[in-house]
């Protein structure tokens, strides 16, 4: 189990016997195509092509010959003979995303691709050697693939990559990385204390990785919004505590079964009295539900909220009506 993908040591211990293949499992969004780029530019294969294949994205009709090429004139439109991807990694990586998505007969020609390392164009009958190295993933049980690829597959080191919210110590050094993409891009410097970069632990990012990536790049161009608002002068911008919160009081609600710390509320409903009018119990039952919801979050109003699936402002105008 890989339990960080951002270990040097992990990385290192991957890279090194690059004549196997791997195998990358994990919910969709956890780094899968992160992990593997570090995983090949860590290898003896770092100066040979990374090729990466979105499965996934290719239609039915073109994904053959994306990966193993043509010959002219194998098809109407086949002017010229291609490379496939494979051919194209040739020396280095290929990372194949997604393959849960290809069909059975596809998955039939890769398991010879795969056995060989040899490639076959479509019009074409010489086979080509090919020396890859090959990273699976996907985001489903690999009970999808047909029976003898998936004993080869199988047979890869396998990586469980785990979700975001059961990695939450790797989110601050995440988000640090993103903001510095971001200030690269931008020619401007975004910085931020450690402090307020553990705000984001607090989310369960359901879209794991991806969405923390999408969530940080917002939130940068919010600071250069501020920021260039407020006629600030110089190249560093800082993120703040307070733009950090209002953007996440605005994200979605994790869902129910949200694995965030959170009170149990099932045992402690107010007593029903006979003949009590039904409005006046269910006032009851939210002025308990938002009195728990911020002790259990020392009265952060922003997490309170978040958990009870409401905005903070919508949060702030129930707890001024409860004190009217």
């Amino acid at each position: 189990m890989l339990n960080n993908l951002n270990d040097p040591e992990n990385i290192t211990f991957l890279a090194r016997y690059d004549f196997l293949d791997l195998c990358i499992l994990g919910e969709t969004g956890t780094g899968k195509t992160h992990l593997a780029r570090l995983i090949h530019n860590a290898s003896p294969r770092k100066d040979k092509p990374f090729v990466a294949v979105n499965c996934a994205e290719l239609t039915p009709s073109i994904i053959e010959s994306e990966l193993f090429g043509y010959e002219k004139g194998a098809f109407t439109g086949a002017l010229q003979s291609k490379e496939g991807k494979f051919e194209l990694a040739a020396g280095g990586t290929i990372f194949l995303d997604e393959i849960g998505e290809l069909s059975k007969d596809l998955q039939a020609k890769l398991l010879k691709v795969v056995e060989d390392k040899s490639v076959t164009r479509v019009g074409g009958k010489r086979a080509r050697r090919v020396d890859v190295r090959i990273i699976y993933a996907t985001h489903r049980d690999l009970s999808v693939l047909r029976e003898d690829l998936r004993y080869r597959v199988s047979a890869a080191y396998t990586i469980h990559l785990k979700p975001l919210r059961e990695r939450r110590r790797e989110i601050v050094s995440l988000a640090r990385l993103f903001i510095s993409e971001f200030s690269c891009r931008c020619g401007r410097v975004v910085r931020a204390s450690d402090e307020t970069l553990k705000l984001l632990e607090t989310s369960d990012w359901r879209g794991n990785v991806r969405e923390l990536r999408s969530f940080v790049e917002k939130a940068c161009l919010g600071a250069l919004f501020a920021a260039d608002a407020e006629k600030k002068t110089g190249d560093t911008v800082e993120l703040t505590d307070e733009l950090l919160l209002a953007r996440l009081s605005t994200a979605p609600a994790p869902p129910p079964q949200s694995s965030a710390k959170f009170f149990s509320v099932s045992d402690k409903f107010p007593i029903f009295t006979p003949g009590e009018r039904m409005e006046d119990y269910l006032d009851r039952i939210e002025r308990h539900l938002l009195k728990n919801a911020l002790e259990t979050h020392d009265n952060n109003q922003t997490h309170a909220a978040r958990h009870l699936g409401l905005s903070r402002s919508g949060l702030i105008k129930k707890l001024k009506r409860m004190n009217h």
